[in-house]
C-alpha cells in the first residue's frame, strides 16, 4: 500500500516535471507584474512576497532532477525565502541587506543552472522554450537585486531625479526597470550608474544580455530540423 502510494506520487511528480519551467515562467511574470503594484498600493506587499517565494520554490522544483544540486539549491533557497519574510515582518536595515543578499545568491546560481539546462537540451520542447524565456527574466531580476544590494552597501551608486520609493528614493521597481532597460540596451538615461561597481555591473549586464540572445538563437536554429 505504501509502495503504491509512493509510485503514484512519483508519477504525479514526473508529470509536473514536464511543465516545471512553464510554472517557473508563470510565477516570474506574476512577480514582475506585482512589483510595480506594491509601489502603487503597498498593502499588497505580502502578495508580492508570496509570488517571489513561489519563484524560488518552483526553481527548487526545477532543480530536483539533478540530485547533487538539490542540496545546494535548498541551502540557498531556504535563507532567501526566510530572510525576505523576516525583513518584511521585522523591518531593519540589516534585515533588508541580508534578504537581498540571500536572494541575490540564489538567483545568481539559478541563472547559471537554467542556462545550462537550456543549452544542453537535446530536443526543443515547449518547456525548453519557457526555460529559455525564464533565463532572460531571471537574469534581469538578478541584476536588479544586485543593483539594489550595491546601492544599499554603497549609497549614491546611482544618480536619478526621483525614485518611486518612499521619499523619492529608488524602489525595487526602479532597479528592475533599470535592469531590463540595461539588458535590452535601451538606455533611457533617467537612472545612471555612478559608482565604479555599478558602472561595471551595468556594462556587464548589457554584454551578457546581448550574448545570451545571440547564443540562444543560434542554439534554437541549430536544433531545428530543416
Amino acid at each position: 500500500m505504501h509502495a503504491r502510494w509512493r509510485e503514484r506520487l512519483q508519477t504525479r511528480m514526473d508529470s509536473l516535471s514536464a511543465y516545471r519551467f512553464r510554472m517557473l515562467l508563470a510565477f516570474l511574470i506574476l512577480t514582475l507584474i506585482a512589483i510595480p503594484l506594491t509601489v502603487v498600493y503597498p498593502p499588497i506587499t505580502p502578495l508580492f512576497l508570496v509570488l517571489f517565494s513561489m519563484v524560488i520554490i518552483t526553481g527548487v522544483f526545477a532543480a530536483q532532477r539533478k540530485r547533487h544540486l538539490l542540496i545546494l539549491v535548498l541551502l540557498l533557497a531556504i535563507p532567501a525565502v526566510a530572510a525576505r519574510w523576516i525583513s518584511y515582518l521585522f523591518p531593519s536595515a540589516a534585515g533588508e541587506i541580508t534578504g537581498h543578499l540571500f536572494a541575490l545568491l540564489f538567483f545568481s546560481f539559478f541563472t547559471v543552472y537554467l542556462l545550462e539546462i537550456v543549452l544542453r537540451a537535446k530536443t526543443i520542447t515547449g518547456d525548453t522554450i519557457a526555460g529559455a524565456i525564464s533565463v532572460y527574466l531571471v537574469m534581469g531580476l538578478t541584476w536588479a537585486l544586485a543593483y539594489q544590494f550595491m546601492d544599499e552597501i554603497q549609497p549614491g551608486s546611482f544618480a536619478y531625479e526621483t525614485g518611486t520609493g518612499l521619499g523619492g528614493e529608488l524602489s525595487l521597481m526602479d532597479y528592475v526597470y533599470f535592469s531590463f532597460v540595461t539588458i535590452t540596451t535601451l538606455g533611457y538615461g533617467d537612472i545612471t550608474p555612478v559608482s565604479a561597481a555599478a558602472e561595471s555591473a551595468a556594462a556587464f549586464e548589457a554584454v551578457t544580455g546581448t550574448i545570451y540572445i545571440a547564443v540562444l538563437i543560434a542554439r534554437l536554429v541549430g536544433s531545428m530540423e530543416w
